[in-house]
């Protein structure tokens, strides 16, 4: 290190901004070593110091540095030991080689080694400044973009596992159906198909669809549910109709319209029911979708109705040929006067309207009772029949 010390290390540039970075100088001299800190803290560095290498390797085993800064030449192992034991458990940190006597030997293997940089003593202070600089980017950025490779590394193997895990669920999903009877005429009017599958780590139709939306595969997943349902109702030619959950972004499916879709000989005995919350709006031409739909045979149902503004406006807007209350307004309404208002009010809406109007998650003798009061006529529920395959008698 070239100067005095009062002289040319009291001109050296300000101390680096930013946070300060930690180095490791590893010399045995201990006049250089005191000179070579004062230096490096005045640029702004946190300077930790060791005098062999073995102390140097303890202490980079203890704690994390920005760069280390070591001559060849130690008591004991060398310099080089140090790097070629450093670069075993750090592929990135910088180790820049210090000697005073190069050698083409030390030089060759400081490069096969992953030397940062090779600096002859005494050090020209630009030279150090810029290297230390330069090397201690470079290493924060090879930091960030292996920290980025193992994110996307984890997501991808995450990723995979989720679609492995999806597509057992796809393989052993079945439909279950559940009826909506006409209380008042004792009858079925239809069943509801509900997603099932058999694979025991991914079974609930809500995680299912969750998995499916996460993947992009929502249409995946409405392709084989309608086929399964399709494939019933072939051999149940008696059934008198059946309500299906329709993702919105189903509307953006074309096999949906499509003549080979498997449900296009049931059209007239299919309901598509509208059930996901997300604003219906931002499918484009929402409407002209809905109409292709009603042409072929299909008939639209809005799911939740009552339980909030999206299911108003989906009413609204869509004029649906059959609506479903929102379970919520079911739960425990022998006991509360606003749900028995609301509902009182929905079904004189749909009356009006002439637009049926089903009761689901009907659970208890008192809920049917003041559901049956309040002119609600299409019922589904626990207390009538259970999902199952393919088609349970309800208790009426």
């Amino acid at each position: 290190m070239t100067g005095n010390q009062h002289g040319e290390f009291d001109d050296l540039s300000p101390a680096l901004a930013g946070i300060r970075s930690a180095l490791l100088v590893v010399d045995d001299d201990e006049e250089f070593m005191r000179a070579c800190v004062r230096v490096l803290e005045a640029w702004g560095y946190q300077v930790c110091r060791a005098t062999s290498s073995e102390a140097a390797l303890q202490i980079a085993g203890e704690h994390s540095f920005d760069a280390i800064l070591t001559d060849i030449n130690l008591p004991g192992a060398s310099g080089l030991d140090v790097l070629r034991v450093v670069r075993c458990r750090d592929k990135d940190v910088p180790v820049i080689l210090m000697t005073g006597g190069p050698e083409l030997e030390t030089a060759r293997l400081a490069v096969e080694w992953g030397a940062q940089s090779y600096l002859i003593k005494p050090l020209a202070m630009p030279q150090l400044k810029e290297v230390l600089e330069r090397s201690i980017r470079a290493y924060h950025l090879a930091r960030r973009q292996r920290q980025i490779l193992a994110v996307s590394d984890r997501l991808a193997r995450e990723t995979e596992a989720l679609r492995e895990q999806f597509n057992r669920a796809l393989g052993g999903l079945w439909m279950a159906f559940q009826p909506i009877v006409s209380y008042s005429q004792k009858t079925v009017v239809a069943y509801e198909a509900l997603m099932r599958s058999s694979d025991p780590t991914l079974h609930l139709p809500i995680d299912i669809l969750s998995v499916a939306e996460s993947l992009g595969e929502v249409h995946t997943l409405g392709h084989k549910t309608r086929g399964l349902i399709a494939e019933v109702m072939e051999h149940h030619p008696d059934v008198p109709g059946v309500f299906i959950n329709l993702h919105v972004l189903d509307l953006l499916d074309e096999q949906l319209y499509a003549p080979d879709n498997p449900l296009r000989a049931f059209a007239s005995r299919i309901h598509f029911e509208i059930t996901e919350r997300m604003a219906i709006e931002k499918i484009p031409d929402t409407h002209n979708r809905i109409e292709r739909l009603r042409k072929l045979g299909y008939k639209i149902a809005v799911d939740d109705l009552g339980e909030g503004y999206s299911g108003l406006n989906s009413f609204a807007d869509l004029e649906p040929d059959a609506v479903k209350l929102d379970m919520s307004l079911i739960r425990g309404i022998e006991r509360t006067p606003t749900k028995r208002r609301m509902v009182h009010a929905l079904a004189s809406l749909c009356r009006e309207l002439g637009t049926p109007l089903v009761a689901e998650g009907v659970e208890t003798q008192a809920e049917l009772d003041i559901l049956i009061d309040l002119g609600a006529d299409w019922l589904q529920g626990f207390l009538f029949a259970r999902p199952d395959y393919p088609f349970p008698v309800p208790r009426m």
